[in-house]
């Protein structure tokens, strides 16, 4: 692939020999390379990149399965970022839904010449331990100010109130127009003359009663209306505006508690991945972790995804058992010679 791609033999040479180490420490045995074709995709993890000329990037993605191979073109992301790699103009590929490192970091995956520095794990642990307490003092504050808040019961509608009142007028006023003492004496000397007689009194009076509850009705309505309700309906309002504060405040309050609850279990989670990070032996080329930024939201979610991503960069495959690694080249610049697996 690479004599394919370049006629510089010395860029080839490095080329290989970087690509190699970074196989070793993938811990694969041989790239491959995949077929180009317009539905191709694959997520991984960019653990290599070399700039061959002026069009071509020779970029590696370990997918955790295979370390496939491919020709870019562009600039590449940083190393260990998690990346996905689909076919871009003939032969070449490009980069989409790029996650990178956070804090400024970048992995050498292909230095295994010296022991890995803990220093930067040192200061990513101590990140890690003032999120928690941030997250915590914070976790009580809005634990606090939500106790403070109390119940508050949802007050009834306009519509409601308007009905319920409406409704006490009208069996107010029921009570006041019933029969009167000389409608039912009416009514009982219609009875003593006959049935046909009492249906038609009966008629008569219960009509009245009609004629007598509508219009008092209609005048209390009227000024239930022009007098009383409108002192109703204002503190009805306040009460329905005061229950909609108290609501989204509560929402916000129990949407910021839970999401402070997933942080912390982030949080807890990053110290065991930190562990397993430092077992990898990770060394990086770049780090820009300032710890005074930790008080910013977004710098404490970048800190506890860039750990995240940091623990799904280690190797998936079986630990090597070689003790060391190296590689030499032969007087001819031929191709890498690679020493055995003790």
């Amino acid at each position: 692939m690479l004599e394919s791609t370049t006629q510089d033999h010395v860029v080839a040479a490095e080329a290989h020999d970087a690509l190699w180490a970074v196989l070793w420490n993938r811990r694969y045995d041989d790239v491959d390379e995949p077929v180009w074709f317009p539905e191709a995709s694959y997520w991984g993890i960019l653990a290599f990149a070399r700039v061959l000329d002026q069009q071509t990037t020779l970029a590696g993605v370990d997918t955790g399965e295979s370390f496939i191979v491919v020709r870019s073109s562009g600039t590449a992301p940083p190393i260990g970022s998690r990346v996905r790699v689909v076919p871009a103009s003939r032969e070449y590929w490009r980069f989409v839904d790029v996650q990178p490192l956070g804090l400024g970091i970048e992995l050498r995956f292909e230095d295994q010449s010296s022991s890995a520095d803990a220093d930067w794990l040192t200061a990513l642990r101590d990140g890690v331990v003032r999120v928690r307490e941030l997250l915590e003092t914070r976790r009580e504050s809005l634990a606090a100010r939500r106790s403070r808040l109390g119940a508050l019961n949802e007050p009834a509608t306009l519509e409601e109130i308007w009905r319920e009142e409406i409704g006490a007028i009208s069996d107010r006023i029921a009570l006041e127009t019933e029969y009167t003492p000389n409608e039912h004496a009416s009514l009982a000397k219609a009875r003593a003359r006959g049935q046909r007689s009492a249906e038609e009194e009966e008629r008569k009076i219960v009509a009245a009663r009609k004629r007598r509850f509508t219009e008092r009705a209609n005048e209390a309505v009227a000024a239930f209306r022009e007098e009383r309700w409108p002192e109703i309906r204002d503190k009805a309002i306040v009460q329905t505006r005061r229950y909609v504060d108290y609501r989204t405040e509560v929402v916000r309050l129990e949407d910021a508690m839970q999401r402070i609850r997933s942080l912390t279990d982030r949080a807890a989670k990053a110290t065991i991945m930190l562990d397993a990070v430092e077992r990898a032996g990770f060394r990086v080329r770049k780090f820009a972790f300032d710890p005074e930024r930790l008080d910013e939201a977004a710098y404490a979610e970048e800190l506890l995804r860039t750990v995240e991503l940091l623990f799904s960069s280690i190797p998936l495959r079986a630990v090597a058992t070689a003790t060391s690694f190296s590689a030499y080249r032969a007087p001819t610049a031929g191709p890498s010679v690679v020493p055995p697996r003790l």
